[in-house]
């Protein structure tokens, strides 16, 4: 993500996650390697040194900022694939250990995002359909 901080501020108003992503892992394997210039070798200095003034520097607070932004749109569009997987067969059971969560808490998750889908975007919302895979947890 090389430039000026304008495009930091692009992939934080984007949604999307891989220019989120790049801010994230550009201040992580800047860490690595300004850790690595400071107590390596005088090859890994060059190295670091290299690295470093080829790829953009990130501010913690920026990674942590691009970082939060990321969460919040991979949780946001989790209840598709929640969905993908129930047509697909899966069990609640099985949706909430791919998630670490319990199936009680997938399940609710999923049926949460239902209803605030029918009341804030109802014309743009497939109740039916997402109702569709909402069998009873216990069914399981």
């Amino acid at each position: 993500m090389e430039g000026d901080s304008g495009s930091i501020e692009q992939a934080l108003h984007s949604g999307d996650v891989h220019e989120l992503l790049t801010v994230w892992e550009n201040f992580n394997r800047g860490e690595t390697w300004r850790g690595a210039s400071a107590t390596g070798s005088d090859q890994a200095r060059m190295a670091a040194a290299q690295f470093l003034a080829e790829v953009r520097e990130v501010a913690a607070l920026e990674a942590l900022r691009a970082n939060a932004k990321a969460v919040e749109l991979l949780t946001g569009r989790r209840w598709y694939v929640i969905k993908s997987a129930r047509e697909a067969g899966a069990t609640w059971s099985q949706v909430g250990e791919a998630l670490g969560i319990t199936k009680q808490a997938a399940y609710d998750f999923y049926r949460r995002r239902i209803e605030e889908q029918e009341k804030y975007l109802p014309d743009l919302h497939d109740a039916a359909a997402a109702r569709a895979v909402l069998d009873e947890v216990n069914d399981d």
